[in-house]
């Protein structure tokens, strides 16, 4: 049986994007008015790049289970502190935001959270 945390209790917003080098599943935070970016290491996440870039605009997921990358130490699974690396992946950190960590691939550097 396969496990599959996609699209549970997932709520997107549609942001304009200030970085054009965004991509999908990247970790981005509050930059402004409506807006996103990949923001500064240490930033806490307001979501993950869902896709669909247009004119500047794309849907993020504020809420819900989404796989990300993350960068130095792998988070544990469990409820970890979480906060942007500012290279589209989030990283433990103390005073983060409270994440839910369903799952962890240590190999390819992918965790999935619940925002």
């Amino acid at each position: 049986m396969d496990i599959c945390f996609e699209g549970v209790g997932q709520v997107a917003a549609t942001f304009e994007l200030e970085d054009d080098p965004i991509q999908p599943g990247m970790a981005v935070t509050l930059t402004g008015n409506a807006t996103v970016g990949l923001g500064d290491d240490g930033d806490l996440p307001c979501g993950v790049l869902l896709g669909g870039v247009r004119a500047g605009a794309a849907a993020v997921q504020i809420g819900g289970a989404v796989e990300t990358g993350f960068s130095g130490t792998a988070p544990e699974v469990g409820w970890q502190e979480l906060a942007c690396d500012g290279k589209g992946g989030v990283k433990v950190a103390a005073g983060g935001a409270k994440c839910l960590v369903l799952a962890v691939d240590e190999e390819e550097s992918t965790a999935v959270i619940k925002l």
